[in-house]
């Protein structure tokens, strides 16, 4: 239990409190070398919550001790990895004893990092597998990416803030973005790939068909259009569809590891790791055989960050 060295000068219970809030700030500020002691500071936190809840319903006036106590958690948020280092497997064994609710959340702060540090590789495997993708299909003609025209350069603006509007959620807005960048570069696959996924999401299948029928015209090949739009679906959340295109990608083309590269990410996407590793060895194996250094190279990578992920599970 944390100690509270509280003046003899102080007898108010509020009194209490602030001086409880001046020891709190000065050891989230000093994590640094504290060791287990940090610990030290979870109890002095579960003990200025608890007072801070009986001082509000008794009717206390303690508005700016709460402003200061949201300051500290938020502190140690950002400083959760270096209070987790320092403390170590102690905190879970102190977790043990003290067996506190999620309400006190700064118990775990152990899994809250864990759980950064996947997403942190989840979002690593994605774009790995996105940039591994897009150079791949190489989309547009080699001469628009040395010297593109004004046009081009603003269908490229209208689709990257297309992408970004569908990592936000917003699939309406993103679509008028990807309708607009089609306009100004009607060979280009890529809009109108969009356009299907976002009008498949939203449950428009006939408009995402057409969609879907001129990109496939675009990209020329089968396997191209699967696994370009596979990645789509895998940004947009859709697991189930990304999985599918994957799977259509292997038997359209057994012999390319890039189906195989797809599955794997979105294996990961659903923590099944032992899949995962397998597909991209899979992969590597494949890309080795074709000369593919490029997909070799991606493979071998995310599969030792996907181990990372398994470990770190």
């Amino acid at each position: 239990m944390a100690k509270l060295f509280i003046p003899p000068t102080i007898h108010t219970p509020a009194d209490r409190i602030r001086a409880s809030l001046d020891q709190a700030e000065q050891r989230v500020t000093n994590l640094r070398g504290a060791g287990s002691q940090a610990l030290d500071l979870l109890h002095l936190l579960d003990w200025i919550a608890q007072r801070l809840a009986e001082l509000e319903t008794s009717g206390v006036d303690v508005r700016s001790e709460r402003v200061r106590f949201e300051t500290i958690q938020r502190q140690l948020c950002r400083r959760q990895r270096r209070f987790v280092a320092e403390v170590g497997a102690a905190l879970r064994e102190e977790r043990a004893s003290v067996q506190p609710d999620q309400t006190r959340w700064w118990w775990f702060l152990d899994e809250a990092v864990t759980q950064q540090q996947q997403r942190q590789l989840r979002r690593r495997l994605t774009g790995g597998l996105v940039a591994a993708v897009l150079l791949l299909v190489a989309y547009l003609a080699y001469d628009h990416f040395i010297a593109p025209p004004p046009h081009v350069r603003q269908a490229f603006r209208h689709s990257a803030s297309g992408e970004s509007l569908v990592e936000q959620g917003d699939l309406p807005a993103a679509l008028a973005e990807f309708e607009a960048a089609a306009a100004l570069t009607p060979d280009d696959p890529d809009p109108y790939l969009w356009q299907g996924v976002i009008y498949f999401e939203l449950n428009q299948l006939d408009d995402a068909q057409a969609a879907f029928d001129t990109a496939r015209a675009l990209y020329g090949t089968d396997s191209n259009f699967l696994l370009a739009r596979g990645v789509a679906y895998l940004h947009v959340g859709d697991l189930a569809a990304a999985s599918a295109d994957a799977e259509q990608a292997i038997i359209k083309s057994p012999h390319s590891g890039w189906g195989y590269y797809l599955r794997a990410s979105v294996a990961v996407e659903q923590e099944n790791y032992e899949s995962a590793i397998a597909d991209l060895e899979r992969a590597e194996t494949l890309a080795r055989v074709a000369e593919d250094v490029q997909l070799e190279a991606h493979a071998r990578t995310q599969r030792a960050h996907v181990i990372q992920l398994q470990m770190s599970r």
